[in-house]
């Protein structure tokens, strides 16, 4: 049982690590974002198989507890992550309309009047 608890706890700070690594990321880089969101997620399920095969009665309340605030810390982190993501989504929209604008406004410039 020991062995689970302490491999749980390793998956804890590998996805800590991952997601700090996703909220200090260029979100520019569209694959790159895929390829840590996709090893998060899988990382994410791995924990939960895990988490299942422990029985949590006979982890020590202290244990528990810090697992507990380190799971609180990575929800915090989504959290600041998916603020993150949907503040680069409105820049990104915001960008494609000007552009959007921009292209609109030049389509209405009849070239073939300047000298």
């Amino acid at each position: 049982m020991d062995k689970m608890i302490l491999l749980f706890e390793e998956f804890i700070i590998k996805a800590i690590t991952l997601t700090e690594t996703m909220i200090a990321l260029d979100y520019s880089n569209g694959d790159k974002v895929a390829e840590l969101t996709a090893n998060r997620e899988r990382l994410l399920l791995i924990m939960d198989q895990i988490s299942k095969q422990i029985n949590w009665n006979e982890v020590q309340m202290d244990k528990r507890n810090d697992l507990n605030k380190q799971i609180d810390y990575i929800k915090k982190l989504d959290e600041k992550l998916l603020t993150n993501l949907q503040e680069y989504s409105v820049q990104t929209r915001k960008e494609i309309e000007t552009a959007h604008r921009q292209k609109e406004n030049i389509k209405g410039y009849n070239l073939n009047d300047v000298k």
